[in-house]
């Protein structure tokens, strides 16, 4: 065992020193970035980057003329270009009064710099503003002429926006990971970062639940590397114990190390820090204790793939023994069936849980609502099929022998076995699914045990292989299809119960809770601090983001104050008190809460309005807080569901995929999207029952009645042909990736990474090169059509979106010119963009923007916003209320007619374009901007669809290409093996075949010289034959005149001997004729022994096969010899009957020859020891027959089975060469192991005859013995 030990570390002692330097450098790794050190080298990055903006800001701010140029708007669009680059925004004032500074140039949108800071001497600040944290910097140019400028740089640090979606994540500028690993404090810490004059701006501090290997993909990787090179270990060892030990215990090895790992992390899940990681997070998916998460399932998928593998690997072609038992024989039947059946239903459960219980996309008809998960989960799905193949195959191989023509009674097992674990495990809402598993198990069963597409053998060949994909590939996508309606019909569910709530005013529930805060003490107290425009601006937003955060998505929240003579206190949107109160009072109806009021804009929208008279502690008014909730009504393209982050598919307010309609009195009042709803609805079309499923005309329609008068009608069209072949081809992919890791794995284990190694398996045959050549020629096609056409598509809608846009503009600009125009003329007022009150503008903007369904924003001819249809962006801080440089540039320097722009804001990109507004001929007085703030549904549907069906198209093609590979590898590989098995049966001594080929190609040339050859060779082998029956004749007459003249000459001498001692007349005449006649019939014996053995060398290919009982005809040798003197024999038979097919005279003749040999080598022995010996080896039987002779000389070793060649001093020499010829004759192989003056074995083996199995159940009962 210590030997073992020590041979397999060595052997591998290069992946265990590489494993052992991977954790430990891990360690290190995660020492190092968890430690302060990271933190330190962060401050350092950081404080960098922010000196190296400040050195170019002190270096743009030395150029005053340059300054001055750009405060005069005297600049180049290369001088704009460069400062838009630089990565921190400049703003420019003019100080033309000394209480008084406006804005003049700004270099990007994101800079929003408080009036405050105008009022702070020059400087380096850090300061908090609305969408981050930023280093300004101030610089003064009191002397500079007609006025002063004041310049500032705003350098981010950090993004950190109002809300914070995917897409406008809190990130610090230039090191997005630095978000997870440090955060800012104003109070003092060990890492300060400072300005270039060494000034404290603020302090970074370390997070505390920083875990260094989930951000960082390196360390990630080493520690993966080094688990995998742990696992190659394992298995190594595994396969050493089972070369050394047997099957058994490498197998159970195996079993138990991985199994161990596996429960180690199960308790100890610090080990690897798993839980820090989304993958292993329960809210993803999480079924038990064991399939905790996803990554669990996928690590539990993964090890349960590899040991069946290696359990293939390692047991080949054995197979459980036919017991004679019919007990036996049932018990083992049964238990087997319940393996496969449990182990089906486990599998199915495991399925069916993946797709119902985890929060993962399987909407493959959408490729982009799939994410990492929905692949991890398609990989994971794969994993459990490809080890429920080989597991079941397994499992099936090793009790074939009970299984073959025994379907019926097996179908009847599985069946019974399947329905009792059902009745005692029934599941609700999953009959229909465990019968299609039961059902589906029976079929596998029938293709497996009748050998279709050759289930049971050992290896498959590609087309086998593409056969059980498709398969698999088909019978989990009916599973994930029964599921996926399962949920989607719930989701349609709960999207009707939502649109209830919609069309119900008790829909107040969103905003009771959020006016607990506005009692009348708390009021009281702060409302003197409404009457300071800045302190009401701050407290509005502080109250509405405070108490209807969670609604700021369904509601537009504006508070409106007034004072107690009705006045209004700074409002952000001028609208007065009688108009409120006018709403309130009349057109408001009561609610549960007390001033709460509920008012109907459209049929299914209601909106809110809440009324509080503040009073002082006397009873007397000090003034009115009204609060207006008005559900927003979003574009199908609108910027809040990129900000909100909702799917648009599981909103049925704008979802692409849904189409709703809504009844009341069995009139069609609302409706959303395309559908062809009908306006009224006939008494046969209501449902009489709650949530009513229909099909009609290639849609799913689902029926909801609210109550008596109102129904909701929500469609969907049904994809169900598209979901399943998608679907298919999804998993068919995912299989044949895990195939191809599986191989890379295999190949890179038994390799060990060994060059040479690896090239013998990159050495591939004709089939394979074909093969492979055609499926990457389809991959590469595919990947070059996708690509190109994806770009193609994105480009398309681009110029397709900037069309629209701009014929949208004029529409829009036109239409805003004549309203202003005719608002001029009826108020007799010159310039209305600067003389008409902020709510007539706002309100024909917003009037406009809702007409035309898109946002508009009005700026003035200075660059400044003036009314935003969607106000929301400017008024919380994501863009500043300054146009976009670049446009103004455009507007206001060239007066371009039109600008369209792309645009950022955080990690949102998006449309924009501009227009001048003209309202007479002349220069612009305002301008119109349209930004396309949408989510690229259409582009990205059209592109889903495309990859629909590229991808189907893709598998289908690869399924042909695989079909036409197979064909054509079978064509010309079928023509090589024809050739090369009529090449290996070329023999001198027959008559060759010549190879019919009708057609003329590349093989017919070939197989012309092939028949060339033959032609040749034949003539050759004539005259080779001639030569050697005449050299043969020659040697054998040579042979037998040598044997016949050994004993004519003692005959001779022994006659002439007699005839002289007659004719002298000697007297012991009789006594010397009888010892000439006893030499006599001694040499003539001999001679007859002689003839004998040539006519059974010459007769021995003539064989009469017969199926015999081996033990019977040793039986019968080994008695001869037990009883013989100075004998010690031996026989050790193998257990039951060894029956074999072969000529049983020939037997005999082997194995007489084989003890004789035997006794006479122990010749010179006091004891001659003789043992004979078998061993089963699977299908064949060893016989040893050894003896404690002299051995064989080496230089007559290599001679021992040839013809004439003999260590005796007489004898023929045929006899060994007689007993290899019986033994090859019956399929055997014969050889031997010798050692001089020790002894030598011959060793026959022989194939033995397989009975017929015994069936599960035969008519007769056989007996109890094995």
């Amino acid at each position: 065992m210590i030997s073992f030990l020590k041979n397999f570390l060595l052997r591998n002692s290069y992946l265990i020193l590489a494993g052992l330097f991977l954790f430990i450098s891990a360690f290190a790794i995660n020492a190092y970035l968890s430690g302060n050190s990271t933190t330190r080298i962060l401050r350092n990055s950081i404080e960098s980057f922010l000196q190296e903006r400040e050195n170019d800001f002190q270096k743009l701010i030395r150029n005053e003329l340059k300054i001055r140029r750009l405060s005069d708007k005297n600049y180049s669009l290369d001088e704009l270009n460069d400062l838009m680059d630089k990565q921190y925004g400049i703003l420019i004032y003019e100080r033309n009064h000394p209480f008084s500074e406006h804005l003049t140039f700004w270099s990007d949108q994101s800079s929003i710099l408080p009036d405050s800071f105008l009022l702070k001497p020059d400087g380096n600040y850090f300061a908090n503003l609305s969408n981050g944290q930023y280093e300004i910097i101030k610089h003064s140019f009191n002397r500079m002429l007609p006025y002063p400028l004041t310049v500032i740089a705003l350098i981010p640090v950090r993004w950190q926006y109002f809300i914070s979606p995917e897409n406008l994540k809190p990130a610090f500028v230039g090191y997005s990971s630095a978000e997870n690993r440090v955060r800012i404090t104003a109070g003092p810490s060990p890492f300060p970062v400072r300005d270039r004059e060494g000034q404290t701006l603020f302090y970074l501090v370390k997070t505390e639940s920083y875990h260094a290997a989930k951000y960082s993909f390196f360390l990630l990787l080493v520690v993966f590397t080094g688990v995998l090179l742990l696992l190659v270990v394992i298995h190594n060892m595994a396969h050493a114990i089972v070369e050394k030990y047997g099957r058994l215990p490498g197998i159970s090895f195996l079993v138990i190390t991985l199994l161990g790992c596996r429960i180690m992390t199960y308790y100890f899940p610090g080990i690897f820090h798993f839980r820090q990681y989304e993958l292993f997070d329960p809210t993803i998916y999480s079924s038990n204790f064991i399939l905790r998460s996803l990554g669990d399932l996928l690590i539990n998928a993964l090890l349960f793939s590899w040991i069946v593998l290696f359990i293939q690997q390692e047991i080949s072609e054995y197979r459980i023994p036919v017991f004679r038992s019919f007990s036996k024989r049932a018990l083992v039947v049964l238990a087997t069936m319940s393996i496969l059946v449990s182990t089906t239903f486990l599998f199915a459960d495991i399925v069916q849980s993946l797709v119902a219980d985890a929060r993962i996309s399987f909407n493959v008809t959408n490729a982009f609502s799939l994410t990492i998960y929905s692949v991890i989960s398609f990989i994971i799905l794969a994993a459990l099929a490809l080890s429920y193949f080989i597991f079941t195959r397994i499992l099936l191989r090793l009790v074939r022998d009970y299984l073959e023509g025994n379907i019926l009674i097996i179908s009847i097992v599985v069946a019974t076995i399947g329905l009792g674990i059902l009745s005692f495990h029934t599941r609700p809402g999953l009959v229909e699914l465990d019968i299609y598993v039961l059902i589906w198990l029976l079929c596998y069963l029938w293709l497996m045990i009748r050998n279709i597409i050759t289930g049971l053998r050992f290896r498959l060949n590609i087309s086998e292989i593409m056969f059980w994909l498709f398969i698999f590939s088909s019978s989990i996508s009916v599973i994930i299809i029964f599921e996926n309606r399962k949920i989607e019909l719930e989701q349609r569910k709960s999207f009707a119960d939502r649109l209830a709530e919609q069309i119900d005013p008790s829909s107040e529930k969103l905003v009771s809770m959020s006016l607990i805060y506005f009692e009348n003490d708390l009021l009281q107290q702060e409302f003197d601090r409404f009457r300071n425009p800045v302190e009401n601006h701050y407290l509005k937003d502080s109250l509405i983001n405070n108490n209807f955060s969670a609604y700021l998505s369904k509601y537009d929240t504006k508070i409106y104050t007034y004072d107690s003579a009705e006045k209004p206190l700074y409002n952000q949107v001028s609208v007065s008190y009688d108009t409120l109160n006018t709403i309130f009072k009349l057109q408001g109806k009561p609610t549960t809460i007390p001033n709460l009021m509920y008012y109907e804009k459209a049929y299914d929208k209601f909106s809110y309005i809440y009324k509080r008279v503040i009073r002082d502690s006397s009873g007397r008014i000090s003034g009115y807080l009204f609060v207006q909730a008005e559900p927003r009504s979003y574009k199908s393209e609108g910027l809040a569901p990129q900000l909100t982050q909702q799917r648009k598919e599981y909103l049925p307010e704008y979802s692409p995929v849904y189409s709703y309609a809504i009844y009341s009195g069995n009139e069609l009042v609302s409706y959303y999207n395309n559908y062809p709803f009908p306006t009224r609805l006939n008494d046969s079309l209501l449902p009489r029952k709650d949530f009513v499923q229909r099909k009609n005309d290639g849609y799913d329609e689902l029926w909801h009645p609210v109550s008596d008068d109102k129904v909701i009608v929500i469609a969907k069209k049904d994809t169900l042909l598209i979901e399943a072949i998608t679907l298919f081809s999804y998993l068919f992919s995912a299989f044949l990736i895990l195939v191809a890791l599986f191989w890379i794995s295999s190949v890179l284990i038994q390799t060990r990474l060994h060059w040479q190694q690896l090239k013998k398996f990159l050495q591939l045959n004709i089939r394979s090169q074909i093969q492979t050549t055609i499926i990457f020629v389809s991959l590469f096609l595919f990947l070059v059509i996708g690509v190109s056409t994806i770009f193609f598509l994105i480009n398309r809608y681009n110029r397709n979106n900037q069309d629209r846009l701009s014929a949208s503009l004029k529409v829009i600009t036109g239409e805003i010119g004549n309203r202003l125009v005719s608002y001029a003329a009826a108020a007799n007022i010159s310039s209305p963009i600067k003389q008409m009150p902020r709510e007539d503008l706002d309100r024909i903007v917003n009037n406009v923007a809702e007409i035309h369904n898109a946002d508009i924003n009005l700026y003035d001819v200075n660059g400044s916003l003036i009314v935003s249809s969607n106000p929301f962006i400017y008024t919380k801080g994501m863009l500043s209320d300054q146009m976009n440089p670049l446009a103004f540039y455009y507007m206001n320097r060239l007066n371009s007619i039109e600008f369209f722009n792309q645009e950022k804001m955080g990690g949102i990109s998006f449309q924009s374009i501009y227009t001048p507004l003209r309202l007479e001929k002349g220069s612009a007085t305002a301008y119109i901007n349209l930004p396309s703030f949408n989510t690229e549904d259409e582009l990205n549907d059209e592109i889903s669809r495309f990859l629909v069906t590229i991808i189907n198209l893709n598998v289908f093609i690869f399924l042909i290409a695989g079909i036409i590979a197979v064909f054509l590898t079978n064509r010309i590989t079928t023509s090589f093996s024809l050739i090369s098995e009529k090449m290996r049966q070329v023999n001198l001594s027959k008559t060759n075949e010549v190879i019919e080929w009708k057609k003329n190609d590349e093989i017919g040339g070939l197989i012309r010289e092939y028949n060339k050859m033959v032609a040749k060779l034949d003539e050759s082998a004539t005259a080779l034959a001639k030569s050697e029956r005449e050299g043969a004749w020659r040697e054998m007459a040579r042979q037998v005149a040598h044997e016949i003249k050994n004993p004519l000459t003692p005959m001779k001498l022994s006659i002439q001997y007699l005839l002289k001692a007659n004719n002298s007349g000697a007297p012991n005449v009789k006594e010397l004729t009888a010892s000439v006649a006893k030499t006599l019939v001694e040499q003539i014996d001999h001679l007859s022994k002689i003839a004998s053995d040539f006519s059974q060398f010459a007769h021995i290919g003539n064989p009469h096969n017969e199926v015999l009982d081996l033990h019977e005809l040793l039986s019968s040798l080994t008695s001869l010899y037990r009883t013989m003197e100075n004998v010690l024999f031996k026989w050790v038979p193998a257990p039951g009957k060894i029956l074999v097919n072969a000529d049983k005279t020939q037997l005999n003749r082997l194995f007489t020859n084989l003890l004789q040999n035997a006794l006479e080598a122990c010749h010179g022995q006091e004891t001659c020891v003789i043992s004979l010996s078998e061993e089963l080896k699977d299908d064949q039987i060893l016989i040893r027959i050894s003896d404690n002779g002299e051995g064989i000389p080496e230089q007559m070793r290599s001679k021992i089975f040839i013809p004439n060649f003999t260590t005796k001093s007489s004898g023929t020499g045929l006899g060994l060469a007689m007993s290899k010829t019986i033994v090859e004759q019956a399929r055997g192989k014969i050889w031997f192991e010798t050692t001089e003056d020790v002894g030598t074995t011959f060793f026959v083996e022989l194939p033995r005859y397989q009975e017929k199995p015994f069936p599960v159940l035969p008519n007769k009962a056989l007996s109890d013995e094995e």
